[in-house]
């Protein structure tokens, strides 16, 4: 794998069978790459020096997933915290409050980073302890409307709008269109922002962490409606079902050609995983409202 040095996105690497990708997004210009699958090979042409850093970097993400997956390790939709020595999974589908949960647990509960959006777990060679989580280097997106809610106990979070370095925030993308926002003041902001590790962390002033024992699963859910937040917690066979509808069924979604080169992967061990998971660790519906989020917080770390 390597960056064209000729800096042309229509003209391929010399000597093999490269094919053109092109990946579209609504949040950032098109991601180009060449691929030779033949011997599994990826090249990718030099563009605007954030850019190919970026792409590089996600790159070598991608092929390290495949490698975990590969593996049998547990893909889930979801992040990680630590607070205090508790492990805490947040799942939950797009726009259901797990990044907001993850955000109020750094700010509100003094938890520690671990992942946001790439869970992964796995187990100490198949010793009955809990499981260990953890992600990968990615940013973090940030719903902005989220963002303002916690901005009000903590105004040093807005400094994310204007300072966060990803090259995805300059673009004019989707974020900036039909998902933007407008603040109460009348300013117009995107609709979310895309936030880096060590910008998160400087912000919140907690720690980042490589991995975690997983102690406690939190499948999230907003509900404008709430007026308190709620917490339930699930039996086994509850707990699998909805742990269930968010396993990844595959590395990642990006750059799909590279599902060829890894065409066997541990199931079993998945399975294994997943049933270890919901029969083992406490697991919980959380239903909040943005503006309720430090105390759901607080309902939750008192129950784990």
């Amino acid at each position: 794998m390597g960056a064209d040095p000729g800096g042309d996105r229509g003209s391929a690497p010399a000597g093999a069978d490269w094919q053109r990708v092109v990946l579209h997004s609504e949040y950032e210009p098109d991601r180009v790459a060449w691929v030779d699958d033949t011997h599994r090979q990826l090249a990718l042409p030099a563009e605007a020096q954030r850019w190919t850093v970026q792409q590089l970097l996600r790159s070598v993400r991608y092929l390290l997933r495949w490698q975990a997956y590969e593996r049998g390790e547990l893909f889930l939709h979801g992040g990680l915290v630590r607070a205090g020595r508790a492990g805490i999974a947040f799942l939950g589908h797009k726009r259901s409050g797990k990044t907001s949960g993850i955000l109020s647990a750094l700010l509100n509960g003094g938890a520690d980073f671990v992942s946001n959006d790439d869970l992964v777990l796995t187990d100490a060679d198949g010793l009955p302890t809990a499981l260990t989580g953890y992600g990968s280097p990615r940013t973090v997106n940030v719903r902005t409307d989220a963002l303002l809610a916690l901005a009000r106990d903590e105004p040093d979070l807005m400094t994310l709008l204007s300072d966060s370095s990803h090259p995805a925030n300059a673009f004019r993308g989707r974020h900036h269109t039909v998902e933007a926002i407008r603040s109460d003041a009348g300013t117009d902001l995107p609709g979310s922002v895309w936030v880096r590790c060590a910008e998160l962390a400087r912000v919140t002033g907690r720690s980042l962490l490589p991995e975690s024992r997983v102690d406690a699963v939190v499948l999230a859910r907003f509900d404008s409606e709430a007026e308190r937040p709620t917490l339930t917690r699930l039996s086994p066979g509850e707990a699998h079902r909805a742990v269930s509808a968010h396993v990844e069924e595959t590395a990642t979604k990006y750059d799909p050609y590279l599902a060829a080169w890894y065409p066997r992967t541990d199931t079993e061990r998945r399975t294994r995983l997943l049933r270890r998971l919901a029969d083992g660790t406490p697991c919980f519906h959380l239903t909040q409202a943005m503006g309720e989020l430090g105390v759901a917080t607080s309902l939750l770390l008192g129950a784990v």
